[in-house]
């Protein structure tokens, strides 16, 4: 199977650039700066024997850690006090450690002393969205936004506060409320269309933006938001047009070319995004993102030496080295030249590819022939971590190595050892059946699987695998395609599901339903398994010159698949 670079990292990497998710301040209210300072008191205060002991005892538990201690004592001395700043650092404090509930006292509190501080109403607000009080929050918002002298400013600050993933709901909510009070300023509606984008409500967010463009039609931001919109909706012809036809307007604005490829990268429409992107560097050579971003593209169109250059670039600087290194590998693991790939993993000790980069240097070792040097090296990351996560990870690995080495009997013994340790993992448990079928073991694939379902029944790939292996290795084939329509109606673009339905279907002698479902996985996945399965149908119908022409483009693709030369043999005779 061919992965394709951008969909994974390399794609999340380019559609991050410059996009809207990354907002410089984004939910900076709800993660504080704290400093553990006395408080400057005035005279009649500091004779409060009571009211200086607990913010002493405040200060000295924050400094020592203690934050639980700290918010406890801040707040006593916040109801003591009249000084709106202790309630602010008891606010802070509590936010700090995510305890929303005493923040929201505090920040009450906060307000009580100092009813006209806009930070106070804005942090009140959020507290209150969280505990799904989304009509109150609505008026602290409005006390913002009314002390605002630019309405439309004040509404993309709480654009910014706003993008949360776990506050959507309430966020819809309070901005829904918001549009009704504020009819006519366009970045009420602009707001509400960004959240419910990512909330995947495409026709609300489609008309909010529309509403936000009547009021405000040259607005290139809520324009490129509707063509987003417009994308996502698969509508994608008419939203490049659109961006077309701003970029033809505004030929050296170099965010909207930027803006313009990312939507070309999400549309699959590569080489016309290298171009845009390469306009862009022609305007500013020295943005960095775009040289990353230019690098990605050439990785995905397998010009390799191009990308080098430009990711060789990026070493230079301290913008995006790590992400230099760990491309450059790609690269050199694309080419074979798993040594130099190894060298360029190893520079990724820390951040966000590193451990990435580590499971495949052990990969890669296995490659080479060093599994005992791959092991050791995934047992060094299992014990120099606390992360059940990362453990599993390296786990999942190994035991990958092992069966791609055909020693299935030890890769089933070490996701049964681990699985002692960690019990509540489905992918170990997963894992752990679907090898027991190279075992030879079908018993144990179908109780693991079972397992898997029972504990989360709508786990596409346990319903797929369960139900192709029945369909397969069994004549259960009700059984199986019940299973296998499950997984089907979860993930109905799978070409992996939809291969097993075709199969099954296969098996039940549905033979032109069959052929519908394999031809439409092989035109999403051109991979062997799923051409042999093909080849298969169409000889059960005596189509054998169509089913030989099947045969020698996956043979040509496929030379040394064992499933491809069975069929061959039995096309042949």
């Amino acid at each position: 199977m061919n992965t394709r670079w951008l969909t994974g990292p390399a794609l999340l990497a380019v559609l991050q650039l410059a996009g809207c998710a990354g907002l410089p301040g984004q939910g900076a209210a709800l993660e504080p700066e704290v400093r553990f300072a006395q408080i400057p008191l005035d005279p009649a205060t500091r004779e409060r024997a009571e009211l200086f002991y607990d913010l002493l005892v405040a200060e000295l538990a924050g400094r020592s850690g203690d934050l639980s201690l700290a918010t406890e004592y801040y707040l006593r001395a916040a109801r003591e006090s009249d000084d709106p700043r202790v309630a602010e650092q008891a606010a802070r404090v509590a936010l700090y450690r995510k305890d929303y509930k005493r923040a929201l006292v505090a920040t009450e509190r906060w307000l009580a002393l100092d009813p006209d501080n806009m930070e106070a109403h804005q942090t009140a607000g959020l507290l209150l969205m969280m505990q799904h009080r989304p009509s109150e929050a609505t008026e602290h918002f409005i006390r913002f936004i009314d002390a605002s002298d630019d309405k439309e400013t004040a509404f993309a600050q709480l654009s910014l506060l706003f993008a949360r993933k776990s506050l959507t709901d309430e966020a819809l909510a309070v901005l829904g409320r918001l549009r009704t009070r504020y009819p006519q300023v366009s970045f009420a509606h602009k707001a509400y269309a960004e959240v419910a984008f990512r909330a995947e409500r495409l026709d609300d967010a489609l008309a909010a933006v529309d509403e936000a463009l009547r009021l405000a039609p040259d607005d290139q931001a809520a324009r490129i938001l509707r063509d987003r919109i417009l994308l996502a909706s698969g509508r994608v012809d008419e939203a490049l047009r659109d961006m077309k036809r701003m970029v033809t307007r505004h030929p050296r604005d170099v965010a909207l070319l930027h803006n313009y490829a990312r939507m070309l990268v999400q549309a699959e429409r590569y080489e016309d995004a290298l171009d845009i992107y390469q306009r862009a560097r022609r305007l500013a050579p020295d943005d960095l993102d775009l040289v990353y971003a230019t690098a990605l593209l050439q990785i995905e169109l397998k010009r390799y030496d191009a990308a080098r250059a430009n990711l060789e670039r990026l070493l230079e600087s301290p913008h995006r080295r790590n992400e230099a290194a760990y491309y450059l590998g790609r690269i050199a693991e694309a080419q074979k030249h798993y040594d130099e790939a190894i060298a360029w993993y190893s520079r990724l000790q820390q951040g966000e590819y590193s451990l990435d980069a580590q499971l495949r240097i052990a990969r890669l070792l296995a490659k080479l022939g060093q599994i005992d040097a791959a092991r050791e090296h995934l047992a060094r990351l299992r014990n120099g971590t606390d992360s059940e996560a990362v453990q599993i990870r390296t786990i999942l690995t190994e035991g990958e190595i092992l069966r791609e080495a055909g020693r299935y009997q030890d890769a089933w013994n070490l996701y049964d050892r681990y699985l002692k340790l960690h019990p509540d993992s489905i992918d170990l448990l997963y894992a752990r059946g679907m090898v027991a079928e190279k075992i030879g073991r079908l018993d144990l694939l179908e109780r693991d699987l079972r397992a898997v379902l029972k504990r989360d029944p709508e786990n596409a790939s346990a319903l797929n695998a369960l139900g192709y292996t029945l369909a397969d290795r069994t004549n259960r084939y009700q059984e199986a395609y019940d299973l296998i329509k499950r997984a089907l109606a979860i993930r109905p673009d799978d070409p992996a599901i939809l291969d097993s339905m075709g199969w099954v279907l296969y098996r039940l002698g549905r033979l032109e339903e069959a052929e519908r479902y394999l031809r439409q996985a092989l035109g999403k996945l051109y991979d062997p398994e799923i051409a042999y399965h093909l080849v298969e149908v169409l000889l059960a119908q005596d189509r054998r010159e169509e089913a030989q022409k099947v045969l020698d483009k996956a043979r040509a693709e496929f030379p040394d698949d064992e499933r491809l030369k069975r069929v061959a043999g039995k096309l042949a005779s």
